[in-house]
């Protein structure tokens, strides 16, 4: 097998009188016999040899675990117990973590936990985080102890799901972007959003778990960055495509508050990143929300009607993202709005004047219709606001290929990612301009690709080769720096864009709702 740990039977000659090699000698040159000339044994394996290989008559089982660079003997079992080999898979998200129990024989997942992440008592944003444990080691701490805090209770979870503990598992391989690294670590991530933006580390490499404050004995290897603002997350969601072996132009994109962007072939990859803003998740608009229940997750409009649903099936107390971007896309294609993203009251009595605020607004679920007895509303500010954010998402996508010499019509496969890749209706995120108007075919829904990727690290420890290969080879730009960042801005701040030869099929979506709603046009 090729996965990150290993568990190896032995039966060995007991020592005599002729041939007193010592324990540790016996272990490490049966490995070596077997293939294994280089194993390190960790002290904590050492102090358990005796008595236990002399009372199992040094009938053992031996764990590897095969770090870059380094194998670690790091434990020694009576008998053969090859047969229970357990590793953890984690995406440690800046909201949300997902813990993984991986059957490291038969490569199933046995368990899958997720919990909110620890850190949101300290900020909902990553920036207010920073902020708060910047120069201040006891700060720095609180944030690694709710981390910590936060694994223990998926520890905890998968337990109970499973029956097995994370005790009896060799190795972790987590993935998280360079911020919550930091945070894991108890290291100032000022570093991550200060210039010149070197942060104290983009490898940390790996480490035994109780160096890092978790309940856990095993090895924990961290992920590597490409660089600060491409994260291990980022590491390990292109392990998941291979398109970095591929002739084809392919496209990833990670998007959600932040976007990393990442272009290329096997003869070459270019990369970016930058803040998209927080209304692609739902974090605009006085009723916008996360994806939980009560948040309405798609809307359809049909002349002046409008319907929706939400997460739970229950009355709806705000909105999320992929409801925001059906929202825009249908009151675009309705005429409820321009092309410009203003709202035209006469489309639709649902469109209706705030006096407090001295604009228009768009209700997507009346005072009757709501949870809590109140219009929910998306005002003419919150379209702004939204048309900026999508319009920094396709600055993105456009900034790479002309700095590659492609087009968009030279994307061969576009992946997405992000909890705004897995969720937004296709349609409405082509529809508005966030996404590129390609063949639909072409697009692949990757959803969790950073837990994704760490799971298949775990199972096939020749990846290694491949992050390296992605480490030594992404060439990251700044977009701000490119000569017409501003001008392609503007341009992608209408829907779905000025120049409407970008998106075709919207033209003609377009025209046939025109002459639907306007029959004697």
């Amino acid at each position: 097998m090729n996965s990150f740990s290993e568990k190896i039977h032995l039966t060995l000659e007991a020592p005599t009188e002729e041939h007193p090699l010592s324990d540790q000698e016996r272990i490490l040159q049966a490995l070596k016999d077997l293939g294994y000339p280089s194993v390190s044994m960790t002290l904590a394996t050492l102090r358990g040899l005796y008595p236990l290989c002399r009372t199992q008559d040094w009938d053992i089982t031996v764990t590897l675990v095969h770090t870059p660079g380094q194998t670690l003997l790091t434990a020694v079992e009576g008998g053969d117990t090859t047969a229970a080999h357990y590793g953890l898979a984690v995406d440690l998200g800046s909201t949300t973590v997902v813990m993984q129990m991986i059957d490291m024989n038969t490569k199933a997942v046995l368990a899958e936990a997720k919990a909110m992440n620890g850190q949101i008592r300290f900020g909902d944003d990553i920036l207010t985080r920073i902020i708060y444990a910047k120069d201040d080691p006891a700060h720095q701490q609180e944030l690694a102890a709710a981390t910590q805090d936060t694994f223990l209770t998926l520890f905890q979870t998968l337990e109970a799901h499973c029956g097995i503990s994370a005790d009896h598992c060799a190795v972790m391989i987590l993935s998280g972007n360079t911020t919550m690294i930091h945070f894991l670590l108890g290291l100032d991530a000022w570093t991550v959003f200060s210039s010149p933006y070197a942060p104290v580390t983009t490898a940390p490499g790996a480490f035994f778990g109780h160096e890092i404050g978790l309940a856990f004995s095993g090895v924990v290897y961290i992920i590597p960055a490409i660089a600060n603002y491409l994260g291990g997350d980022i590491t390990s969601g292109l392990l998941t495509t291979d398109f970095y072996k591929k002739d084809g132009l392919s496209v990833f994109f990670d998007i959600g508050t932040n976007g990393e962007l990442v272009l290329g072939n096997s003869s070459f990859l270019i990369a970016g990143a930058g803040a998209a803003g927080p209304a692609l998740e739902g974090g605009i608009s006085r009723y916008g929300m996360r994806a939980c229940d009560t948040a309405i997750d798609s809307i359809r409009i049909e002349g002046a009607s409008l319907t929706f649903t939400t997460i739970g099936n229950t009355r709806p107390a705000g909105i999320c993202g992929s409801g925001i971007i059906d929202l825009i896309a249908q009151m675009r294609l309705n005429g409820w709005i321009d092309i410009s993203g203003k709202l035209d009251p006469e489309a639709s009595d649902r469109i209706v004047f705030l006096p407090e605020a001295q604009e228009y607004a768009a209700v997507y679920a009346t005072a009757e219709e709501s949870a809590h007895g109140e219009m929910l509303y998306f005002s003419q500010t919150d379209i702004l606001q939204y048309l900026d954010t999508k319009a920094a998402a396709h600055t993105m996508v456009d900034c790479l290929l002309e700095a590659s010499g492609f087009t968009e019509n030279d994307i061969t496969a576009f992946y997405t990612a992000g909890a705004f890749g897995t969720y937004a209706n296709l349609e409405s995120a082509v529809t508005v301009g966030i996404f590129p108007d390609l063949p639909r075919e072409r697009f692949h829904c990757l959803q969790n690709s950073s837990l994704a990727g760490a799971r298949e690290l775990l199972l096939d420890k020749s990846r290694t080769d491949d992050i390296q290969y992605l480490l030594d080879t992404v060439y990251c730009i700044q977009f701000a720096s490119m000569p017409d960042f501003l001008i392609k801005m503007q341009a992608s701040k209408f829907i779905p864009h000025t120049d409407m030869r970008m998106y075709p099929t919207v033209e003609t979506t377009l025209s046939t709702q025109t002459h639907k709603n306007n029959p004697f046009l």
